[in-house]
């Protein structure tokens, strides 16, 4: 009998990754911090906080998700070897997760401002979730690939940053 972590168990040898494989989860914080820099570079105006939310559902969830998803999606060998996973099954369904989430974000500055809290409790459970999953892989399997550790910044940070940008400022 197998233990439950043994599809997510470290490859026998190191991810080879480049720095643009590492910088791949991040593209969203990108966008966001150049969308926010602009934003207040060019006068933020009196609706600083809606606008600011709105871009950082549409970058930190929209962007970011249709990247991972087509990442993970197409490129999932690739992608799980950077995360010090062997490949799954599972790749495919968390790729497409990640699209049907940066698909619906992208939508979602068009509606009503609740629509948006949905787009964030969403991602923030399915964050915080993959999240868990690395930490424990890091502990069960010494898993300290770049995108099993450094994604922990975008599987909890992001998340507590959009609930409180959303009450604060939506």
């Amino acid at each position: 009998m197998t233990s439950s972590h043994t599809d997510a168990a470290p490859t026998e040898q190191p991810p080879r990754t480049s720095r643009i494989g590492g910088l791949l989860p991040f593209i969203g914080v990108i966008l966001f911090a150049v969308a926010t820099i602009v934003q207040f570079a060019t006068g933020a105006g009196d609706d600083w906080g809606p606008t600011l939310v709105a871009n950082a559902v549409t970058y930190l969830i929209g962007w970011a998700g249709v990247g991972a998803g087509i990442s993970h999606i197409f490129f999932g060998r690739r992608i799980s070897r950077t995360i010090g996973f062997r490949q799954s099954p599972y790749e495919l369904e968390v790729g497409f997760a990640d699209l049907a989430m940066g698909v619906v974000a992208l939508l979602a500055t068009g509606y009503a401002p609740e629509f948006s809290l949905a787009v964030i409790l969403i991602n923030a459970i399915f964050r915080v979730g993959c999240g868990i999953g690395h930490i424990r892989s890091m502990i069960q399997d010494h898993n300290f690939a770049i995108n099993n550790t450094a994604i922990l910044f975008i599987d909890f940070v992001v998340p507590a940053f959009l609930v409180t940008a959303y009450y604060l400022w939506a």
